[in-house]
């Protein structure tokens, strides 16, 4: 799990969800999903599946409508977006505080507010879904390769460094 950027109560409700999936290192038993966020997953251990195959599983859509600043504040703005990714973005919005995500009185102040967290919330998704898992992967291969040509590996292998722009050309 990719350590949330954001304080929040987000590490309560994963320990729950750890409970009821029955295991620390969830991640879907569909082969090839990679899906490992709690938030997005369902089921028990051994029968794991991520909310997109379990949608699919039953024949609904695996894309869902979401209203970035939530309905109160905004019920025409709404964009469709993977089901995995709109578990994970409602799951940030349980960290706002209620007023803001109810404004029961339509306060300007309240949807701009509203706005506001849920821009940085898409930034933090960004950050942790998709830029997270490709720099580990990226230091994961820079191990691998220093292993295997040793610590100037690119020069090894007659590839340019990218951040000098030297080396041989592609």
């Amino acid at each position: 799990m990719t350590k949330r950027l954001l304080p929040s109560n987000a590490e309560a409700r994963a320990e729950d969800a750890f409970e009821r999936l029955g295991t620390r290192s969830p991640h879907c038993s569909v082969p090839g999903c990679g899906e490992s966020d709690w938030r997005a997953l369902t089921g028990a251990y051994l029968n794991i599946k991520c909310y997109e195959h379990r949608c699919a599983q039953q024949g609904r859509s695996t894309v869902e409508r979401h209203h970035p600043a939530g309905r109160k504040n905004n019920p025409k703005m709404e964009v469709t977006m993977a089901a995995n990714d709109h578990r994970v973005m409602d799951d940030y919005k349980v960290d706002w505080p209620e007023e803001t995500r109810r404004n029961p009185e339509g306060s300007p102040a309240l949807r701009a507010a509203a706005n506001l967290r849920s821009a940085r919330d898409w930034l933090v998704m960004i950050a942790e879904r998709l830029l997270a898992p490709v720099i580990a992967w990226l230091e994961a291969l820079e191990k691998c390769m220093r292993k295997r040509h040793g610590p100037r590996w690119w020069e090894a292998l007659g590839l340019p460094n990218m951040l000098t722009g030297r080396g041989a050309e592609l």
